[in-house]
């Protein structure tokens, strides 16, 4: 379940490898069920002499479009449709077809695989991740579409709503559903997409991407540790790794401890006075002052000097209130061993308050009928496991349910540090991380980054695989520091795979409000450094700060 809820429309040294030859036969495309559609294809559609006919895309888009069909794609995929999006102000035309994998009667998958013009096709293809529980189709969320961002309309793009049509985790107690959510729906999905790009252009993809978000985030890293030749590379964004950690951890603490007693509770004005005293408290621990948190780990700020000394108001902070924000800071340890004998979920980094994290995940908008997300994906954790629709964060108790949790986390849980099958297939890692993310922890991520280095040896990693983060951004990408989106991870990935430049220099900017005016920049640093301010030099321009781990 990443943690990001879909959102609605107006919301938030490698060789080199090319097409053909020797590196078209190390492609698990080019292999198998697919090399023989593929060779069909190209004879059908000009991928052979001089004298065979076009492609299918050759033609005008909306005339290939309604011509497409298929009945030789793979794992059963069936089209249901086509359809024609005409272009708009953010979004070019595009075919997108239709369909979908029934797997079992518990499990339908319904994808989409959205193609671009024969112009326009860059040759490759870009799996894109859901979000929450997923149950959507991200292609046609818009802010999946500006996660990705414009670099992406050059890339078919695949995605699907990984075997269920819910938004909720009912589902669960299918073990087809669990499969085809943790792993294998982006596997299945992505060699149907393959398939439909080689019919539809004539010619296979040359590479394969994947970018997602928290549990779209998950499905990338899942995905080179399950099936390591799917894709060139992978960005992960705020990867949701360890969901059950996340639900069984959080529920008996920190989200007990909020929703037992409306004194605990923050409201928005609470937490905009507590995120006012922490920034004062530790903007300048970076070297400068300038609203931004940047050295997360030397911020202790306890705001005991907020505590009402009267009557409680917006002004100050209750006991029960302050308590909250300790635990929110703090690790967090139930007693339930989940896979790779895992136990508790760390504390979330400094700077969430400043975003709209704290609201969305945490307290939510009301403490009578509780709405964070965090509330919502523990709340259904415990409704699953128990079998209990009325199961409650204020009663579930994991202890008891040490069985069901493992099953799911067994599945689910994207935490193997052995990805030495997708490092040596050439792929290429770029996690990013918003160190103010309030919904899934940094530090868990982190922790498996540290396994990973542990298990194939830091030199090892450093050639294919980079963790990176901004101060001060959340989980929904907002808040006091740079703008995430600023940032062409997508273009950062496929220059690392096609030319070998590493990510080592990204820089983020921040914008004036409404505007696409810069008016500060910093630079993506490698995790744990941070922008740390050189002390001379324009502070709105990222050669004047260091990336630095103190």
């Amino acid at each position: 379940m990443t943690f990001n809820p879909p959102r609605a429309t107006n919301a938030p040294p490698h060789r080199t490898r090319g097409t053909q030859g020797t590196a078209a036969r190390n492609r698990p495309w080019a292999i198998g069920g697919l090399g023989a559609i593929a060779a069909l294809t190209l004879a059908a559609c000009g991928g052979g002499g001089s004298d065979a006919a076009p492609p299918l895309a050759a033609k005008p888009l909306a005339e290939a479009c309604a011509a497409y069909t298929s009945a030789a794609l793979p794992h059963g995929a069936k089209v249901t449709r086509t359809e024609l999006r005409k272009a708009d102000a953010t979004l070019p035309d595009a075919c997108i077809v239709r369909g979908e994998i029934v797997s079992s009667a518990e499990s339908t998958i319904r994808w989409a695989v959205e193609l671009p013009t024969l112009a326009q096709w860059n040759g490759k293809t870009l799996t894109i991740g859901g979000g929450g529980f997923d149950g959507f189709i991200p292609t046609d969320d818009p802010w999946y579409q500006q996660l990705v961002g414009p670099s992406a309309h050059a890339y078919v793009k695949i995605s699907s709503d990984s075997g269920h049509q819910i938004r909720g985790f009912a589902w669960g107690k299918s073990d087809v559903a669990l499969r085809n959510h943790a792993f294998d729906a982006n596997h299945f999905v992505l060699e149907v997409g393959t398939a439909i790009a080689t019919e539809f252009y004539g010619k296979r993809p040359a590479r394969r991407y994947h970018m997602g978000h928290s549990n779209g985030g998950r499905s990338g890293l899942i995905a080179t540790q399950k099936y390591p030749k799917d894709y060139d590379g992978v960005v992960a964004m705020e990867p949701a790794i360890s969901q059950q950690a996340h639900q069984v951890n959080l529920g008996p603490t920190v989200l007990r401890h909020i929703f037992k007693s409306r004194d605990n509770w923050l409201s928005p004005a609470k937490i905009a006075l507590y995120a006012k005293a922490e920034t004062a408290a530790c903007d300048g621990l970076d070297g400068l002052k300038d609203g931004i948190i940047g050295n997360v780990e030397a911020c202790s700020y306890v705001p005991t000097d907020l505590l009402c000394k009267g009557a409680d108001s917006d002004t100050c902070l209750t006991a029960g209130q302050i308590e909250s924000i300790r635990l929110i800071y703090s690790d967090h340890r139930t007693p339930v061993t989940l896979s790779r004998g895992a136990v508790g979920y760390p504390r979330y980094g400094r700077g969430g308050a400043s975003t709209s994290d704290w609201q969305s995940y945490m307290f939510g908008t009301s403490f009578d009928a509780p709405d964070s997300f965090n509330h919502m994906a523990v709340t259904e954790a415990a409704r699953l496991v128990e079998g209990n629709p009325n199961a409650s964060v204020l009663s579930h108790d994991p202890t008891q349910y040490q069985t069901q949790y493992a099953r799911l986390a067994e599945m689910i849980d994207a935490t193997d540090p052995d990805i030495s099958a997708f490092a040596d297939n050439g792929g290429k890692l770029l996690i990013w991380y918003g160190l103010g993310d309030t919904c899934v922890s940094v530090y868990r991520t982190a922790d498996y980054f540290d396994s990973v280095k542990q298990r194939l040896g830091a030199s090892k990693v450093q050639g294919f695989a980079r963790m990176v983060t901004s101060p001060s951004n959340g989980h929904d990408l907002d808040g006091a520091g740079t703008e995430p989106r600023s940032i062409d991870l997508l273009a950062a990935m496929d220059a690392w795979v096609e030319k070998s430049t590493a990510p080592d220099k990204l820089v983020a900017t921040k914008f004036a409000p409404g505007t696409s005016t810069p008016v500060a920049q910093r630079p993506v640093c490698e995790y744990p450094k941070f922008p740390r301010h050189n002390g001379t030099g324009d502070p709105s321009k990222a050669e004047s700060f260091t990336c630095s781990a103190t």
